[in-house]
């Protein structure tokens, strides 16, 4: 899977203000307006008394336009602190909302529809929430354990409805201080009805079960864990006929500390599976199509192994390089179709299926830190992509991708940082033929200024070359814009 392509390429940025240390009291509110585009984010703290908390909190970000799109939310969390175990509720809403603008754009910026047509396809998505739960607070026992249930209702306005009941529940004990054992449990309870399709409530079941051992010691860290899981799936969204799909997968992590501090050797053989819901599916690409008869075939995103062998060294104390290679294959992947009609309008989009994946990948990361004044981090992946056949084309995905972000403190008032995001060519699938999107290139600048311990404010210009880049064919990020903000602490 790609390195950061789908989040980094996402116009919807929050204000960087994590560099300057925060002076927290209660809560802070904080609020920018730019170019067609805004944001706002709050948290406060209404009640802390002894064993006790309720924590508020609520965020908003926001582009204006044919282009537009919007992410709000808003919720509530209650800790209940007890001798043994701690107790916590929450609540939570949001809402996305986003135009279908790259189904009237021919993949280079041009509106293929007449001028003056008044284009009016968007979606408004509500994710609601409710979850409660346990834990124990007791460190020094041997046994631990913690349990948490929800709620949740995804809502495609006018189009269809996800109910979810979610469970996970995780217990462990440790002896002698190196030995650990323990289980994770996880379900997933999905139900999806479509109104304008039919009146059948469709079921999507999904359980995970990871029975784990895990050692400790002042050199060698392993956990050895085996992912059970199963799926189990009826109606037209889901598959075409009942179906049901158990299948293992590993969970290992290894490390040795050859030279503490110094040099670590390090690998990882996991997998894993999807389980199948409509929100697992929008969230590869959030403006695709929901088809009658469209099948979630199980498995879906398969990955059986994905390895991972590498290496960290530390130089000097202020630096970490993390040199690594890999190789993951996987069963289902997901693969982006867009449908065209004669005039290279794309009307439609759905994922098609890449069975049998092959992802070989090497890659580095550097992260240093200079007096609190430089923190620089660097990180880059190569991939080589495979199927048993080799004619197969491989759509969505670089070839390379290189993320490098470094934040600089000039004095106490003033801070900056510079953030840049690149990435290699990429296949699109359309049935007018394939067609190469051109390699991604995002710079972003920003700086801010802290006036007191309570208040600063911030900058920021992204994407400043004015550069339209690909997320998917014909669905181009934004050009330049800024943002312009203040935050204030209480």
């Amino acid at each position: 899977i790609p390195l950061i392509v789908d989040y980094n390429l996402h116009p919807l940025k929050a204000a960087k203000t994590d560099f300057t240390p925060q002076h927290t009291l209660k809560g802070n509110i904080e609020g920018g307006i730019g170019h067609r585009n805004s944001h706002m984010a709050f948290d406060y703290r209404i009640t802390e008394v002894p064993k006790m908390s309720l924590d508020l909190y609520a965020n908003h970000n926001a582009y204006w336009g044919r282009d537009a799109i919007s992410e709000s939310n808003l919720g509530m969390k209650l800790v209940r602190n007890f001798k043994k175990i701690d107790l916590f509720f929450g609540l939570d809403g949001g809402n996305e909302y986003f135009t279908y603008y790259g189904r009237y754009f021919d993949g280079t910026n041009k509106l293929t529809i007449p001028v003056g047509t008044i284009v009016n396809e968007n979606q408004s998505i509500w994710d609601i929430q409710a979850n409660v739960g346990f834990k124990t607070n007791n460190r020094k026992s041997a046994f631990q354990y913690a349990f948490h249930t929800g709620y949740k209702a995804y809502i495609i306005t006018n189009n269809m409805v996800e109910n979810q009941l979610r469970t996970n529940f995780d217990m462990s004990w440790k002896a002698k201080k190196k030995h650990a054992a323990g289980v994770k449990f996880y379900m997933q309870n999905s139900m999806y009805s479509n109104p304008t399709q039919d009146s059948t409530l469709h079921n999507k079941h999904a359980l995970r079960l990871e029975p784990y051992y895990e050692y400790k010691h002042k050199a060698i860290r392993l956990y050895a864990g085996v992912n059970i899981g199963l799926n189990i799936g009826t109606g037209t969204l889901i598959s075409v006929v009942d179906n049901v799909c158990f299948v293992p997968t590993p969970n290992i992590e290894f490390e040795w500390k050859m030279m503490d501090n110094i040099f670590h050797v390090y690998a990882n053989a996991k997998g894993s599976m999807g389980v199948g819901s409509v929100e697992e599916y929008l969230g590869y690409n959030r403006y695709l199509n929901i088809l009658a008869g469209k099948t979630f075939n199980s498995p879906r995103n398969y990955t059986p192994a994905d390895v991972q062998i590498g290496f960290k060294i530390r130089p000097v104390k202020t630096m970490l390089l993390d040199i690594y290679g890999g190789y993951a294959y996987t069963i289902g992947a997901n693969q982006m179709l867009a449908i065209l009609d004669t005039n290279n309008i794309s009307v439609i989009d759905y994922t098609l299926d890449l069975n049998n994946l092959q992802c070989w990948k090497v890659g580095a990361s550097l992260h240093y830190h200079y007096r609190d004044m430089i923190n620089l981090n660097v990180n880059g992946n190569y991939y080589a992509y495979s199927t048993p056949n080799a004619t197969t084309p491989i759509y969505d995905r670089p070839s390379w991708e290189l993320y490098g972000r470094v934040d600089v403190k000039i004095d106490s008032k003033w801070s900056c940082y510079s953030e840049n995001y690149f990435a290699g060519k990429r296949l699109a699938n359309t049935t007018q033929g394939d067609i190469h999107l051109k390699p991604s290139i995002e710079l972003n600048l920003g700086a801010q200024y802290t006036i007191n311990n309570w208040l600063l404010v911030y900058l920021q210009l992204n994407n400043f070359l004015n550069r339209k880049n690909d997320i998917f064919y014909g669905y181009q990020s934004q050009g330049c814009h800024f943002l312009l903000g203040v935050k204030y602490k209480f």
